[in-house]
This record gives C-alpha cells, structure tokens and sequence, in this order.
C-alpha cells in the first residue's frame, strides 16, 4: 500500500471510530461520506485538507497532547473555515472533558499516527 493509501485508510477508520463512539454527531457521518467520496476522485485532497487545516498547525500540539491547545484551535478554526476535517476537532471541544482517558489515548494515536503517515505521503511526492 502507498504512503498515500495507507493515510487515507487510517484517516476513514478514525472518522468511523468517532462516528461509532459519537453517533449524534451527524457532521461526523458526512465528513466520513465525503472522504469516501473524495478517496474515489481525488485521494490526494484528504492528504492536502489534513496536512493544511490540521497538521501545519497541530503538528507539535498533538505531539504533545496538549487538549487545551487544540480545543482552542478547534473553536477558531471551526468559525473561519469549517472543511471535511472540522468535525474531528469539534470532539476536543464538545466531548473532550467527558470522554473516558481510554478514548483519549486512543484519538491522541489516531493523530499521531496521521501526522507521521502524512509526512510520508508527502515525502513520497504525488504525481499530482
């Protein structure tokens, strides 16, 4: 599997983790349909929206595990410029201070783990 492959890969399981575990939270559901979507047209579009709306950004806040960080990353970024990624950073503001440490580590993974396999996508320069 391609470095771009397996971060679009990981990307849907984690938006299918977070609609499974957040089943209200319809704005998860169609962000899940529309990197599907997106996977079939365009993979590379998922790799540019994470790396330029969570990533560039993020990077060392998720490194770090800093919640309060992201929370308030999440409430700016939210207001000026909602895209398919939005709804993974409104859990850190709606659902962080009631979720389990179990599901916390787990999404702190679930990022961590897109950061390196975003890297390496990019790395690997796309043929578009």
């Amino acid at each position: 599997m391609s470095a771009l492959g397996a971060f679009n890969t990981q990307l849907i399981r984690f938006f299918e983790q977070l609609s499974e575990t957040y089943p209200e939270e319809r704005e998860i559901k169609l962000s899940l349909e529309a990197i599907r979507g997106a996977k079939l047209i365009n993979p590379k579009l998922i790799l540019d929206l994470f790396y330029e709306h969570v990533f560039k950004d993020l990077r060392d806040i998720i490194k770090d595990k800093d919640a309060d960080a992201i929370i308030q990353y999440a409430r700016k970024k939210i207001t000026t410029h909602f895209n398919e990624m939005s709804p993974a950073l409104t859990i850190f503001d709606k659902h962080w201070n009631t979720m389990t440490a179990d599901n916390q580590e787990v999404i702190w993974k679930y990022l961590q783990v897109l950061c390196i396999l975003c890297e390496r996508a990019r790395a690997a320069k796309l043929p578009f």
